[in-house]
């Protein structure tokens, strides 16, 4: 298994008249539904997939009311998850109102289990997804990475 990159020519919006240079961009395999991870842990359990898509959509629904309460969502061998809130400053405590609050974000601490070994984690350059899609339909525009396909596969940084 390694972590899919793709390379992008940008420049650094911190300094904009430097020239422009390739940067690593995350490619995504797949995207994973409720309903598969569910089949997939029926699959290696005595329950059911609905049991277990029950199982986890209250487990969804109970994280919602607990970080809804202000609580730190604590699931283990998994993370953490708390609400996070960024305000504007106040004179004093009387002047500070809601309004003064910008916006809330979701905080996730991975536990150490999540956490992968720099020394370890593998990579593998592909082409980016819209290039990729105009490959596979023959449609001809490969824009993008032109460094393409895999570049002697799964590096390891370290």
């Amino acid at each position: 298994m390694s972590l899919r990159y793709s390379l992008a020519e940008m420049r650094n919006p911190m300094r904009p008249e430097e020239p422009k240079k390739f940067y690593a961009k995350s490619q995504v395999r797949d995207v994973v539904s409720l309903n598969r991870i569910a089949d997939e842990i029926s699959y290696a359990t005595a329950l059911t997939d609905g049991d277990v898509l029950n199982v986890l959509r209250g487990l969804i629904r109970k994280v919602k009311e607990h970080l809804a309460d202000g609580d730190i969502v604590d699931l283990e061998e998994f993370g953490k998850f708390q609400y996070q809130i960024s305000s504007r400053g106040a004179e004093s405590k009387e002047k500070f109102t809601p309004a003064n609050i910008r916006k809330v974000r979701l905080q996730f601490r991975p536990c150490e289990f999540l956490k992968p070994s720099l020394k370890h984690l593998k990579f593998e350059r592909v082409l980016p997804v819209k290039t990729r899609k105009a490959a596979e339909s023959g449609d001809g525009d490969t824009g993008g990475d032109t460094g393409g396909g895999n570049d002697g596969g799964g590096g390891i940084l370290g």
